[in-house]
């Protein structure tokens, strides 16, 4: 099975990607870290491809390179917002599912790391200082992700550890997998 975790920033699809390739004994794949090996961070990488469907096309590249090269595995995608190319994603031999979760838990992951990838010290006083502006940054980002996942099945943590949650998500992939077989 290839699987294909969606969600909008510190929803935790990496997180649960890799608790759930592990249930599975799946290899995780997360879309942010391959970018990282070509350009080096992620901010690197934003700065060349500026323009969001340059980006979005890089992307979109490395999902079709592993879709067409690997088996078995769990992919957290990331950030894509843009309908032709998550169709073309989804519309693959895959499952794709979109990781939801309500506002004030996905505000609670927010933290920010410097290039290296280290949290900062001081990142939940920060994020807690703003704490208006990114409650209106998740509520932008879902209101986005309505639009360009709606024909992404969700899976809703409702504020729940992601431990608590592995069983209830393989049930909801072998739904998924019986459907598509039908």
């Amino acid at each position: 099975m290839k699987i294909l975790l969606w969600g909008i920033p510190c929803v935790g699809h990496e997180d649960i990607g890799k608790l759930l390739a592990k249930e599975l004994n799946y290899k995780f794949i997360d879309q942010n870290d391959i970018i990282k090996e070509k350009y080096g961070t992620i901010d690197k990488f934003n700065d060349i491809y500026w323009v969001d469907y340059e980006r979005f096309k890089i992307k979109e590249d490395i999902v079709f390179d592993i879709i067409n090269n690997q088996n078995n595995f769990v992919m957290a995608m990331s950030f894509i917002y843009l309908d032709e190319i998550v169709n073309s994603i989804v519309n693959t031999d895959t499952i794709s599912i979109e990781i939801t979760d309500n506002v004030e838990s996905i505000y609670d992951r927010i933290l920010f790391y410097d290039e290296n990838d280290n949290v900062l010290p001081d990142s939940k006083k920060y994020r807690d200082k703003y704490k208006q502006h990114y409650i209106n940054e998740i509520k932008n980002d879902m209101t986005a992700s309505k639009l360009e996942f709606k024909n992404i099945p969700k899976f809703n943590l409702n504020g729940r550890k992601f431990e608590d949650v592995i069983e209830e998500l393989v049930e909801f992939i072998n739904n998924i997998k019986n459907d598509k077989l039908l």
